[in-house]
């Protein structure tokens, strides 16, 4: 990453507040929260040089500025280098779905709930070419995202029976993959990104399971969580029939 340190802060706390508010930041708001110790004019100058480097964008309507993809993609992967495990969360996935592991249907279901619960965001499973989701309402929690046409957007993708189904074939793998923002290749979902990760699931010959929300998800939960899922229907299956 070619920016100095102070500038590197700089870029972490419009990042930070971003993934609070989707608000665009500007100078005098950092000043106001984050000791940085220089004056707003070197903030300024600060952000100019950022969006040089094609860490930040703003649109036509605010003095503002907000992170591209590509900034917060190296967000994700801080997040991610420091991420420990959450052992709340992972007795809560671990009890839910080896409660239901003697019933197909039960543990599906137990999945999606603990998924859209812990992201916010709507969860996904893919089995042999069948997708089943559950948590639409949680996209309702993002501001950013309720407009008629993100909106219309997601439902279109969530409803469509191969578009998620392709996706995860393509990109899946036994480690977490992630679509952020403009990787998704769609429009109106610029401000949306897609988490999900292979695992084994009963007799299935290929599943997935995955996550579908905002830009400013809480990546480190979700991966968390991914994995967690992957770990503990792989234990579970020695006890399914």
């Amino acid at each position: 990453m070619n920016i100095t340190e102070r500038q590197r802060e700089v870029l972490m706390a419009i990042i930070k507040e971003f993934m609070e508010s989707a608000d665009e930041i500007g100078s005098v708001t950092l000043l106001e929260k984050y000791n940085f110790g220089v004056s707003s004019a070197t903030i300024r100058n600060e952000m100019v040089c950022l969006m040089e480097e094609g860490f930040l964008e703003k649109s036509h309507v605010s003095s503002g500025r907000f992170p591209t993809d590509q900034a917060i993609r190296m967000y994700v992967k801080k997040q991610l280098e420091d991420a420990s495990s959450n052992p709340m969360l992972s007795i809560e996935i671990k009890q839910g779905i080896y409660r239901e592991r003697f019933s197909k249907d039960a543990v599906i279901n137990s999945v999606l709930n603990l998924l859209s619960q812990n992201t916010n965001s709507i969860a996904f499973v893919v089995l042999d070419g069948i997708l089943r989701y559950w948590g639409v309402s949680n996209i309702l929690r993002y501001e950013e995202l309720n407009n008629e046409e993100t909106l219309r957007s997601l439902i279109n993708i969530i409803e469509d029976p191969t578009f998620l189904v392709k996706l995860c074939q393509k990109y899946g793998s036994s480690k977490v993959s992630l679509l952020i923002g403009e990787e998704f290749g769609i429009k109106n979902l610029e401000d949306c990104s897609i988490a999900f990760i292979k695992t084994p699931f009963w007799e299935s010959k290929e599943s997935y399971v995955g996550v579908l929300g905002a830009k400013r998800m809480d990546y480190r939960k979700v991966v968390i969580a991914l994995k967690e899922v992957r770990n503990s229907l792989q234990t579970s299956m020695q006890g399914w029939s």
